[in-house]
């Protein structure tokens, strides 16, 4: 055996590759070459602005495009030397972390975006002039000749003085095709309302204010009000704008957090799209925020921090907009109670339910007979006028004739939700007693007047409410019930009874299911459950409350410490690697850090993951007991659909047809493994769906039952959405959980996105919990 010397090897990189992270990996598309650009030019107006004063020059950004190059060009506080060697051409050196770059408010701090540019160009040159140098500085660099062990950008200096800034030249690969029109659509977000001027082929795209969206003509304008906000650690004026038709806009300014202060104001207006984030006017990412007001607009604040590829925000800086935004929403739903537009706003009513605001509902209004007219909640007594009032429910002629009368009035419920729902607690609230003729237990049959079938029913309704809903000692009956309903549920001494009338069409589905299929009884026991009896209990459910949220909560936290990173999953490494390239951080370092990045992943799905509903999962589409599903308020929490007991290989499934009992959803998106892994116990729990799209972007919020926690996730798509495929808005939750994935519904709007004909799909998934536990 030879006598072998114990030696070292030098660690390697791939100078294409990391190129590839640095580019392909990070940003979203070829235009993002152009958007880093331009806010690497606006950062460096910005910091000559703060040291020689905003009136000294006349800041402007001008992008020109051809077939063949782009250039960039600004007249900011430029580049000396030392910048130049030490930030600009060394990945992961940021020269923005000074003290006046600080107090400027730049945007960017990762030092990646200068490498970035070869992921799109094959060469690089660099003109610049420090304002306060005396020489012009100019920088070469091809692609081709890169190194890390040679040197291989070239610079040259020529004495002179000339009016500072920086020209980026960047001559474009031939696969690449930027054209005015696509860099115009990809960058309107990132800088319409950038103060200064920017130019793309002498079109001015910048200098919008966004405070135009909170003005009302005096014809719109029902009332306006301003206040001093001092809650939950935060202080900062608040500006309520309410429409004559219910609408709500708001301003806040001022804001601190403590004895932080916040530079930057937040503008929404009620609508169904999302809230953009800006960092000193300069576009940034959505914020997944789960507004119950249904929130969107612009939040412009100096806390908000993107991640290096600017796809989504740091966790703290959604946290942060959340807790705002959940006090302005309490304040607006404060505000709205006291005007007559409380009456007519649906997301108020909303707000109400999901917080348990019942005491906001004084104008909300409630219709009168004989008299035909509506009153406001507030104004409703057990005795009016000198006559009884009752409530009734359904909408029975001769039962509103017959205590709608001269001598009694009757309070009809609406015939929908939230408002149905809202009237019926302030009226128990209020005492006022339900029509005498109200359904009521005829008969509860007897153990020995069961079939094996409705026992069988019994067991297993009972086992559910006590594994999957957490109601212990439930009580379940096979009942007569009057006025032909279905079930009824009451709670008697912290006790939940429900009762199924023998007659229901739906429980003789289930009891047929027994005789005939027993293998999908119990999937169509819990398909029942969830349709035709949760919301009538769901006010019982311990996990429904903010303790429920908070025991929710830490337990996804422990699932989150004790999980492993997976390579197989692996995701962006954001700056991580640029500092390991630049000799910021040492290798060990490297591998600590990675096991911490894990909300971050790519997805693959390939055709052949493409499957049927009807052939994956049968037992769904077999369920014939969604008839009566249109009594259910489809935008409220709901347990999602559990099909355990199957198991399938589909990342995409989708239906032959529509289907009630899916909501008509035609296509079901699997969620990545590690989602399943670590997460499965929020979606186990009823939520409520909001999806927002546009761009490239399509994001889900899942909010808990208690409205203190939320999930979201956010995918990445490589193609960009349609200019016109932008939007928002809650959908009702059809979340379907197998043996070993968990299926969320795609809107059948972006369903060609994910229609995969043949070869593969990829894209980026990122997702997080954002709690306000407060």
């Amino acid at each position: 055996m030879s006598n072998l010397k114990p030696q070292k090897l030098l660690f390697q990189i791939e100078i294409k590759r990391i190129l590839e992270i640095l580019s392909n990996d990070i940003y979203d598309s070829p235009y993002a070459l152009l958007r880093e650009n331009i806010q690497n030019a606006y950062d460096a107006i910005l910091m000559r602005q703060q040291d020689r004063g905003k009136d000294s020059f006349a800041p402007e950004v001008n992008v020109k495009i051809d077939s063949k190059q782009v250039v960039i060009e600004d007249n900011g506080i430029g580049m000396d030397e030392k910048v130049v060697s030490n930030n600009f051409w060394k990945a992961g050196s940021s020269g923005k972390n000074s003290e006046l770059a600080l107090n400027a408010g730049v945007v960017g701090t990762f030092g990646i975006g200068a490498m970035a540019n070869f992921g799109v160009c094959k060469s690089l040159k660099v003109i610049t002039h420090h304002y306060e140098g005396k020489q012009t500085i100019e920088t070469y660099a091809k692609r081709e000749s890169l190194s890390v062990t040679e040197e291989c950008i070239e610079i040259n200096y020529v004495n002179e003085i000339r009016e500072p800034g920086t020209r980026v030249i960047a001559e474009l690969d031939e696969d690449q095709n930027l054209d005015v029109q696509g860099a115009i659509n990809y960058l309107a977000p990132y800088i319409q309302y950038v103060p200064i001027p920017i130019t793309i082929n002498d079109n001015l795209i910048s200098q919008k204010k966004y405070l135009d969206l909170i003005e009302l003509s005096g014809d719109s304008l029902c009332e306006i009000s301003e206040d001093s906000i001092d809650q939950n650690g935060f202080k900062f004026m608040l500006k309520t704008v309410i429409s004559k038709n219910g609408q709500i806009r708001v301003y806040c300014s001022d804001i601190s957090k403590g004895e932080e202060l916040i530079k930057g104001e937040i503008v929404l207006i009620q609508g169904n799209g999302s809230i953009y984030g800006l960092r000193n006017f300069f576009g940034l990412a959505p914020i997944p925020v789960p507004s119950i007001f249904n929130l969107e607009g612009i939040s412009n604040l100096s806390i908000l921090h993107p991640t290096a590829g600017r796809e989504a925000l740091s966790r703290d800086s959604i946290e942060i907009v959340t807790q705002i935004v959940n006090i302005i929403e309490q304040n607006v739903a404060e505000k709205l109670s006291k005007t007559d537009m409380a009456d007519i706003n649906v997301a108020f009513h909303n707000y109400i339910v999901s917080r348990n605001r019942y005491d906001l509902t004084e104008n909300i209004k409630i219709e009168v007979k004989p008299d035909n007219k509506t009153m406001p909640l507030n104004d409703v007594a057990p005795e009016m006028k000198g006559r009884k009032a009752y409530y009734y429910g359904g909408r029975d002629q001769q039962t509103i004739l017959a205590f709608g009368n001269e001598n009694s009035y009757l309070l009809q419920l609406s015939q929908n939700n939230p408002r149905r729902h809202i009237q019926h607690h302030v009226l128990m609230q209020k005492r006022i007693e339900e029509v005498p003729d109200s359904p009521h237990i005829i008969k509860v049959f007897k153990r020995s007047e069961l079939s094996l079938a409705e026992a069988s029913l019994i067991l297993r309704t009972t086992n559910v409410l006590d594994e999957d809903y957490l109601i212990v000692d439930a009580k379940v009956y096979i009942a007569e019930i009057s006025h032909q309903v279905p079930s009824m549920v009451k709670h008697n001494s912290g006790i939940v009874e429900i009762y199924l009338s023998r007659e229901s069409g739906a429980v003789q589905q289930v009891l047929q299911t027994y005789e005939t299929a027993w293998e999908v009884f119990g999937g169509f026991v819990k398909d029942f459950i969830r349709i035709h009896l949760y919301q009538k209990f769901a006010s019982y459910i311990p996990s429904s409350t903010k303790q429920g949220a908070d025991a929710l909560h830490k337990m996804l936290m422990k699932s989150r410490e004790l999980y492993m990173y997976e390579f197989s999953d692996m995701g962006k490494f954001e700056s991580l690697m640029s500092d390991y390239v630049a000799g910021e951080i040492d290798f060990p370092e490297v591998l600590k850090k990675s096991t911490t990045i894990a909300r971050t992943h790519s997805q693959f799905v390939r055709q052949d993951q493409v499957g049927n509903v009807e052939q994956e999962i049968p037992s769904i589409v077999e369920n014939k007991i969604a008839s009566e599903q249109a009594n259910l308020d489809l935008l409220a929490p709901l347990p999602p659909i559990m099909r355990t007991e199957t198991e399938t290989s589909k990342k995409i499934l989708k239906t032959e047809k529509p289907y009630l009992f899916l909501n008509n959803f035609n296509m079901f998106l699997s969620l990545s493994n590690r989602i399943f892994k670590r997460q499965m116990d929020f979606f186990l729990e009823p939520h409520k769906t909001k999806v927002i799209w546009g761009m490239h972007k399509i994001v889900y919020i899942f909010t808990h039952a208690s409205n203190n926690l939320s999930l979201y996730y956010d995918i990445e798509l490589k193609e960009k959405l349609s200019d016109k495929s932008t939007g928002g808005a809650p959908f009702p939750t059809t979340t379907i959980i197998t043996n070993n994935k968990i299926f969320i519904p795609i809107i059948n709007d972006l369903c060609s996105f994910f229609d995969i004909k043949e070869g593969s799909k990829e894209f980026y998934v990122r997702y997080d919990i954002i709690t306000d536990l407060s």
